[in-house]
């Protein structure tokens, strides 16, 4: 029962994310946001394609499966998380950001790219248990990971906060705060991941993994859903 609910709940972040991607990149001509618009429907997808493979390595339950869609996967997640710290950066700085900021943008995309090859093309991951998809991740490739997506996420939030909220009003304001609470509920899926992998009860808190995610989706989507912006 309780895998059937996690299928449910991937089966919900999949429709969620690749519903963002539509409607915001539908909504982009009437965005004076258009590039914040972009970044956070490709930041969707990803997130959307990251439950895609979750689903596939698990219906297919064969050890090349997992090993192959869970790494795509990782990286998909890592794209993910990418584009939404591109999208940090628009509704902080604006649009202008992507000019004037070149170290963050670079930078963060360099290090993506290093930590994406490794993972690609290394072998880290052990199959406990093909059929319930139960895996053992070396260290040194898993932290890379986790760094990144845990670094991205916790960096967006100080900024967003500092500049985003703090220092506007109305509208602007509004959608920050909108973003800040999608980014609490990716890092909470972070510490979720975390401890289910800790006590090994990976169905219930890859349920609970799923939720956040689609409802972190959710509170971004309504950052930019609606009104135009103010920038």
């Amino acid at each position: 029962m309780t895998e059937l609910i996690t299928y449910i709940f991937e089966f919900v972040t999949l429709f969620i994310s690749f519903w963002t991607f539509f409607t915001l990149f539908k909504q982009k001509k009437n965005s004076q946001v258009p590039l914040g618009n972009t970044f956070l429907a490709l930041g969707a997808f990803f997130l959307g394609i990251y439950a895609l493979f979750t689903i596939i390595y698990s219906l297919i339950g064969q050890e090349w499966a997992i090993i192959t869609f869970l790494k795509l996967g990782m990286v998909s997640l890592m794209i993910g998380v990418l584009f939404l710290f591109y999208t940090m950066q628009i509704l902080t700085y604006s649009s202008k950001s992507i000019k004037i900021k070149k170290i963050s943008y670079w930078g963060s995309l360099v290090a993506f790219l290093v930590i994406a090859l490794i993972l690609l093309f290394t072998n880290y991951i052990t199959v406990v248990d093909s059929a319930t998809g139960a895996t053992h991740f070396q260290s040194l490739q898993f932290y890379l990971f986790a760094i990144f997506v845990a670094f991205m996420l916790v960096y967006s939030t100080i900024p967003l906060y500092r500049f985003g909220i703090k220092k506007n009003t109305g509208e602007t304001k509004k959608r920050a705060q909108f973003f800040l609470i999608a980014l609490l509920f990716f890092i909470g899926s972070l510490f979720i991941d975390a401890i289910g992998n800790i006590i090994e009860i990976e169905a219930l808190f890859d349920t609970l993994l799923f939720a956040f995610i689609s409802i972190g989706i959710l509170f971004a989507t309504r950052a930019f859903y609606g009104k135009k912006s103010d920038h």
